[in-house]
C-alpha cells in the first residue's frame, strides 16, 4: 500500500492573535494527518508570535518562522510556500476555521488525471453568522479554461490545494497580484483545475482582517484590472485560445479608458464571451442576467480597481 501524499499547509500570519488557537486546532484536528504546517509570521506586532511558539512546543508538525523584515503579503506568501517539504501545499488563512475533511477531500482530487490544483467551497463567517446564501450565488470553477479566469478571480486562496510542481511557475509573485488569481491562472497552463462541492473552509470576515482590510500594512496595493491582465499576458505557457482572448480583452479595456458612459465595442465582447465572463454567476434567468452584466461592466471605470467575485 503506497504511503499518503506528504501535505505541507501553508500559513502566513500577522497579528492574528484573535483567531489564531482555533485556526491551528481546526488543521490539527484535520482526518487526514500526514501533514506539515508551516507558519511564517510577518513580524506581527501583538502576541502572535508568543501563541505560535506554544503550538510547535506542542506538536512535531508545526514549523514557525519569524521574519527579521516585514515583508508584505504576497512576498511572505512566496517564503512560505518555497518552505514546504510536502508533494502538494494547502494554504490557510490566519483566522478561518477549516473542516475535518478540508486536507482529505482535496488531496482525493489528486488521483484524477492531470489535476494540479484542487479547491473546495467556502462560507463566509460573519461573526457567528455562516453565510451560504453568498456562496450559492456562483458555480464552482473546475477544467483548465484559462479565459474564464481573466475578468474575474474564482479560485481562493484558503480553498486550495496545489501540486508542489506549481511552485516553480508562481514564484516570483508580481508585486500587487491578488496570489490565488495568480495562482489559479498558472494552474490552468499546466492541468486541470478540480472542483470538490463542499464547504470545507468557514471563512472568517471581520473588521480587524490584516490581509483584506483596505488600511492593512500587510498588504500593498493591488494592482487593477487592466494591470493585471497585462501580466497574465507574460505568462510563456498561456494557451493560444487564452492568448487571442486576452489580447482582445486588454484592448478593449484600454480603450474604453478614454471613453465616459457606456461602451458598445465593451459591450459586444462581454455579452458575445458571456459564458466565459459571466457563465460562473448562478442566477435564475442567466440569459437576462448575462445581458444585465454586460450592460454593467460595459459601463464601469477599470482605473484602480481589481476585480473579484
Amino acid at each position: 500500500m503506497s504511503k499518503p501524499l506528504l501535505v505541507s499547509v501553508v500559513m502566513c500570519t500577522y497579528n492574528g492573535s484573535r483567531f489564531i488557537n482555533e485556526q491551528v486546532q481546526s488543521i490539527l484536528d484535520q482526518e487526514y494527518q500526514n501533514f506539515e504546517l508551516i507558519i511564517v509570521d510577518d513580524c506581527s506586532t501583538d502576541n502572535t508570535p508568543e501563541l505560535l511558539l506554544i503550538w510547535q512546543n506542542k506538536d512535531q508538525r508545526i514549523t514557525v518562522h519569524q521574519n527579521e523584515n516585514n515583508l508584505g503579503y504576497n512576498k511572505n506568501f512566496e517564503k512560505a510556500i518555497q518552505l514546504g517539504r510536502g508533494d502538494l501545499i494547502a494554504l490557510a488563512d490566519q483566522d478561518d476555521i477549516w473542516l475535518p475533511q478540508r486536507i482529505s477531500k482535496t488531496v482525493a482530487q489528486f488521483k484524477l488525471p492531470g489535476v494540479v490544483l484542487a479547491h473546495s467551497k467556502s462560507v463566509r463567517l460573519e461573526g457567528t453568522q455562516l453565510k451560504y446564501h453568498l456562496a450559492k450565488l456562483h458555480y464552482h470553477f473546475s477544467g483548465s479554461d484559462t479565459r474564464k479566469l481573466f475578468f474575474f478571480n474564482q479560485v481562493m486562496g484558503h480553498d486550495m490545494t496545489f501540486s508542489k510542481e506549481l511552485v516553480k511557475h508562481i514564484v516570483p509573485i508580481p508585486k500587487g497580484m491578488s496570489y490565488d488569481w495568480w495562482i489559479a491562472v498558472i494552474a490552468t497552463c499546466y492541468g486541470n483545475i478540480a472542483a470538490v462541492d463542499e464547504y470545507l473552509v468557514h471563512h472568517r470576515i471581520h473588521s480587524t482582517n490584516n490581509f483584506f482590510s483596505k488600511g492593512s500594512t500587510s498588504k500593498k496595493k493591488e494592482l487593477d484590472l487592466v494591470e493585471t491582465l497585462e501580466i497574465f499576458r507574460t505568462i510563456p505557457s498561456l494557451k493560444e485560445n487564452a492568448k487571442t482572448h486576452l489580447e482582445q480583452e486588454i484592448a478593449l479595456l484600454r480603450s474604453h479608458e478614454n471613453k465616459d458612459g457606456f461602451d458598445w465595442n465593451l459591450f459586444r465582447f462581454l455579452f458575445a464571451n458571456r459564458y466565459l465572463v459571466f457563465g460562473h454567476k448562478r442566477r435564475n434567468l442567466r440569459e437576462l442576467s448575462y445581458l444585465k452584466n454586460a450592460i454593467k461592466y460595459a459601463k464601469i471605470d477599470y482605473k484602480g480597481r481589481g476585480i473579484s467575485i
